[in-house]
């Protein structure tokens, strides 16, 4: 009698043991992300390390950052709420317009999604997804403008770009455009893009896979899930994204994966726009000076300011931008132990 009620409880003991709530990952992206099935190989090699991810996609052919935010259906189902992460996905030449443009048409739309993704999912976390350069450059528009005509310099505006917009919203980068670079320049016998010089391969995914694994959980794979692949390639991409990922966690921004911004020993700030009060928040943490806080249009001209002392070493505030254009606002803020500047999108 007593043997089945020691199986039982040996069953149960394992089933609580790979019980887990699954991580919820919205993708924002396009072909770049469905060809091949990225998200499922994403899971598959998820499940190999014994976690789930539950996926919702938006992904269509060309989708630009202005596309998935003119999107009802995208604004509806982030407004929803219950996302762990957002990994966000721009189309393959936009993020590597020349300067002027991409702050014009690029920017701003990324600003707008990673704010919204944030004021609905509080505990969210937003990742862009770092894309690549062409195989041979992008030759249509090589001759208006030079960092498109070979694939590193292309990729190196990529690179640029995703970082910095990472930076600048104080979200994180999946590096899989670096993981990339690094393969080939490592052996470029190790074939990334497909027959058309611009998608990935199998091969790419599976790369792409493993840095989306590595970014979304920090930590390194070591999977024997090789999707297509021999088990001694599977292994080399797993050894690159284990260098690229793991080793620069901070140079990604993936150290904390938080929307705080540490301004000076451990003061820490939260800034982001407000969709739904149409205001820039502001929460500071750990202060224990007084703070001005500054508000300025893209052109530099002077909107507001207002000085600011610490209640119990936290400030909270918000400024209301409900009477302002849409576009770049910057956000100044100043004590006697730091300047910091944020750059927000209405």
């Amino acid at each position: 009698m007593k043997r089945p009620i020691f199986v039982f409880s040996f069953i149960l003991i394992n089933l609580c043991l790979f019980a887990q709530t699954p991580t919820k990952v919205l993708y924002l992206g396009n072909s770049y992300t469905y060809v091949n099935d990225l998200t499922d190989i994403v899971e598959r090699l998820t499940q190999s390390q014994e976690k789930e991810i539950q996926s919702t996609e938006f992904l269509s052919g060309g989708a630009r950052f202005q596309t998935h935010w003119n999107n009802s259906s995208v604004i509806n189902t982030i407004k929803q709420g219950g996302f762990d992460f957002m990994v966000i996905q721009g189309q393959s030449q936009e993020v590597a317009f020349p300067q002027g443009q991409f702050m014009d048409e690029v920017y701003p739309y990324a600003q707008k999604l990673d704010s919204l993704f944030k004021a609905y999912n509080p505990n969210g976390k937003v990742i862009f997804f770092m894309t690549w350069g062409y195989r041979y450059g992008d030759v249509t528009n090589c001759p208006f403008y030079p960092p498109f005509c070979t694939y590193s310099s292309m990729s190196q505006e990529l690179y640029n770009n995703y970082r910095q917009m990472a930076l600048d919203f104080n979200s994180s980068v999946a590096p899989i455009g670096a993981a990339w670079r690094y393969s080939i320049n490592l052996d470029s016998n190790y074939v990334l893009h497909s027959s058309d010089n611009s998608h990935p391969s199998y091969d790419g995914s599976y790369l792409a896979a493993c840095v989306l694994y590595s970014s979304i959980f920090k930590e390194n794979v070591n999977s024997s899930f090789n999707y297509q692949l021999s088990a001694e390639t599977a292994q080399r991409y797993q050894q690159i994204v284990n260098a690229i990922v793991m080793d620069s966690l901070t140079h990604w921004n993936l150290t904390q994966l938080s929307t705080n911004d540490v301004l000076a020993n451990s003061i820490s700030a939260n800034i982001y726009y407000n969709e739904k009060e149409s205001s820039i928040k502001i929460d500071v943490k750990n202060i224990e000076e007084d703070l001005n806080i500054s508000l300025f249009d893209i052109n530099a001209k002077l909107i507001g300011a207002k000085l600011n002392k610490p209640n119990s070493g936290i400030i909270q505030t918000s400024i209301d931008i409900s009477n302002q254009n849409r576009g770049l606002y910057i956000v100044k803020l100043e004590s006697s132990s730091f300047t910091k500047t944020f750059k927000i999108v209405k």
